[in-house]
């Protein structure tokens, strides 16, 4: 497939996508959030799910410095959730890999959250140990992947490992403060556990001058060699979104974030601050979003295919995580013919990342984190439809016509402290 039918297949994508792009933001978010019906932690009761069903945590496993859960999706007619305590040994054990081939586990973060970046420091640690202890290697064959360094400075995280520069020098040299700007400080932790036992920092992300280029005129902006450098398979790129479940996780996900995005009148900016003359058409966010997701997907896949057995740790933003319709479904979809294995954490969630972004007041936010288990009303799956049946119909309620479940993620990590 040629960059010119790889656009088109994508403008394709993009156009049923947006079948229902007349109407307004809210409207089409009223009709999904009718259809979701996908399952609530607790018994708090919310407006957006039509059936608020429960997922009741009782008797956590509180070890170490945090408690942990794993999620049992439920497709089924009653679409029932629910939570199991996982004990924190057990769950560095699944992470660490160290009996099959490898694979990806995704650490959704919250970026100015101090809390986040701890259990991400000790995860790394002791990942690392168990990896040595079983495969002998020193650095446990294992990466830590980094949504917040772009590709460009690869060779600037490899300098910091080889102990050539310091973390300042490394922070200045990957223009931290223009290109991520959230706090060096708490990420920190990471960077020195990792250069301690040498394992390697791998940059993810897009260099903002190409995201700059998609953000104001879509992927047709893009020269062909810079597509490539981000998409190694077009082809399975544009059929991504002909997926069943995608149309509900764009509704749900990202047309919420392109509103509030507009709300906030912060639309009329590229990434590398370009002022653009009118906001920024969905096509064009829409477009950015997905080839963010697409690039750190893809980066991680050609980490774990140079490196046999190999274990990439991606420090990632939660809403990458959630849902399956970032990053790691797009790995997924790459490793389907590997023997890599895929695992998404959520850490320290809250009500605001398992709702369409502008939905949760900051006060019931607060609430839902102050509850006896901190997960009140969180959402833990979502409900997509067969093919056909239209949003919002009164075929839509009907279990007959579930076509599955996307969970929130693997497993929720909550810091005991």
């Amino acid at each position: 497939m040629n960059v010119i039918q790889f656009c088109e297949v994508l403008l394709l994508s993009l156009f049923a996508l947006s079948s229902s792009f007349g109407e307004t933001r809210r409207d089409l978010l009223g009709k999904t959030a009718s259809s979701v019906c996908g399952g609530v932690a607790s018994s708090w009761s919310c407006g957006w799910l039509a059936t608020p069903q429960g997922a009741v945590a009782n008797d956590a496993v509180t070890e170490a410095g945090f408690t942990a859960y794993q999620i049992f999706p439920d497709a089924s007619a009653t679409l029932y959730p629910t939570l199991k305590p996982v004990k924190s040994s057990h769950l560095n054990d699944i992470l660490a890999m160290t009996s099959g081939g490898g694979g990806a586990v995704w650490l959704g973060e919250h970026h100015n959250a101090a809390r986040d970046h701890m259990l991400q420091a000790d995860f790394v640690r002791n990942i690392h140990r168990r990896r040595r202890e079983k495969l002998g290697a020193h650095n446990g064959n294992m990466s830590v992947g980094l949504e917040m360094v772009q590709l460009q400075f690869q060779s600037v995280l490899d300098a910091f490992i080889a102990r050539k520069i310091t973390a300042e020098q490394m922070k200045d040299q990957v223009q931290w403060e223009k290109r991520w700007a959230w706090s060096f400080q708490n990420y920190l932790p990471v960077f020195e556990i990792c250069r301690e036992l040498n394992i390697p920092l791998i940059a993810l992300n897009v260099d903002s001058e190409d995201l700059g280029l998609v953000e104001s005129g879509g992927f047709p902006n893009l020269p062909r060699d810079k597509l490539q450098k981000y998409i190694s398979d077009p082809a399975g790129f544009a059929s991504f979104a002909a997926s069943p479940y995608y149309k509900t996780y764009v509704d749900y996900v990202i047309s919420p974030s392109y509103d509030m995005h507009q709300q906030m009148g912060i639309l009329k900016n590229t990434i590398t601050g370009q002022r653009l003359q009118e906001d920024m058409p969905f096509s064009c966010f829409f477009s950015g979003r997905i080839l963010w997701d697409e690039a750190m997907a893809n980066n991680a896949f050609k980490w774990n295919s140079n490196n046999q057995g190999g274990l990439i740790l991606g420090l990632v933003g939660a809403d990458h995580v959630k849902f399956e319709g970032g990053i790691t479904g797009r790995y997924q979809r790459m490793a389907k013919d590997k023997q890599f294995n895929c695992i998404s954490l959520i850490l320290n969630p809250s009500l605001i990342d398992t709702r369409p972004s502008g939905s949760v007041s900051m006060m019931s936010n607060s609430a839902s984190a102050a509850s006896a288990s901190g997960m009140d009303g969180l959402t833990l799956q979502l409900r997509y439809l067969k093919r056909g049946v239209d949003v919002g119909s009164p075929e839509s309620r009907e279990s007959v016509n579930t076509g599955g479940v996307l969970p929130l993620a693997d497993y929720i990590v909550l810091s005991n402290s």
